[in-house]
């Protein structure tokens, strides 16, 4: 039972509001994740480019960062960002591999056909600048996806902006604007949501943070709140909460609703992050990130 809905949760497709690609709707980064995924505001590092491209303009030095995260049924979530501050702007790039252990086929009478593999890949390129009323930032991607011997790839793009009014902050972005993936004869679309967020910075290094995501084709809306403590120096303890259904952005299975717990250490120059995030029946996944800043 654990097996099956793993696979219907990481490769869910057209079940699920008629989407594919769904790994591009798994939240990167362990200090965004430990905050109930409530970043559109917040963020402000190398992961920007995932969940706002907008926030790069934020980046005074150069970043890298790359995360980690072990899912259900031997599937593994990798991604690496870098971000490069010039006088013409902040650019960035970034990778993510969903990489599966090998599944077991079956023909439509339900006999064995043997093993497959299956994996979803993104690289990107993305943009950030300071302008006189607001941040803006896009980024630029390539997407495919493989299962058994069919493959499928496209382009699409993210767009974000960030307004800072003293210490509140407020951010919008879109997420996942393309023209979606054709398997053999069959086209579905990519996960596009739409996100808003607001966040409030305490003196003392606190802050909190709310956002709204909602999938305009029909996957429904989500909401996610948190909260980043500083409990002594350089080091943050954060906790949130998420709506969201499930991993792919679908209704019907309860994948990812729940409480998310979070603990960071940051210098000026290194961090290291760590997040436990639910899903549902199959338990908590365990995400971390390691940065830098030089």
């Amino acid at each position: 039972m654990r097996t099956i809905a793993a696979l219907a949760l990481i490769l869910a497709g057209p079940a699920c509001a008629a989407e594919t690609a769904s790994f591009l709707d798994i939240g990167v980064g362990a200090r965004g994740l430990g905050m109930g995924g409530a970043y559109t505001a917040l963020a402000d590092d190398a992961h920007s480019i995932y969940w706002n491209p907008a926030g790069l303009a934020a980046l005074d030095k150069r970043e890298i960062a790359a995360s980690h995260a072990e899912l259900a049924n031997s599937t593994r979530l990798d991604f690496i960002a870098y971000g490069h501050p010039t006088p013409l702007g902040v650019f960035a790039a970034d990778a993510t591999y969903l990489s599966q252990g090998a599944l077991e086929g079956r023909d439509a009478l339900g006999h064995p056909t043997g093993n497959f593999q299956a994996s979803d890949a993104e690289a990107g390129f993305g943009y950030g600048r300071k302008t006189e009323w607001a941040d803006l930032g896009a980024t630029v991607k390539f997407v495919q996806s493989h299962i058994a011997s069919a493959q499928a790839q496209t382009v699409a793009a993210d767009l974000g902006a960030h307004k800072t009014l003293g210490a509140l902050s407020l951010g919008a972005a879109l997420r996942n604007l393309g023209p979606g993936m054709k398997f053999g004869s069959e086209t579905n679309d990519l996960p596009l949501r739409l996100a808003l967020g607001a966040a409030y910075k305490f003196q003392g290094g606190h802050s909190v943070s709310a956002d709204l995501t909602n999938g305009p084709r029909g996957a429904g809306s989500d909401f996610g709140i948190g909260g980043e403590f500083k409990a002594v120096k350089n080091v943050f303890l954060r906790g949130g909460y998420t709506t969201k259904s499930s991993i792919s952005g679908g209704t019907g299975f309860d994948a990812a609703r729940g409480l998310t717990l979070g603990l960071g250490y940051r210098d000026g120059r290194w961090s290291l992050d760590y997040a436990a995030v639910p899903m549902g029946e199959l338990g908590s996944t365990h995400r971390f990130t390691l940065g830098a800043r030089f």
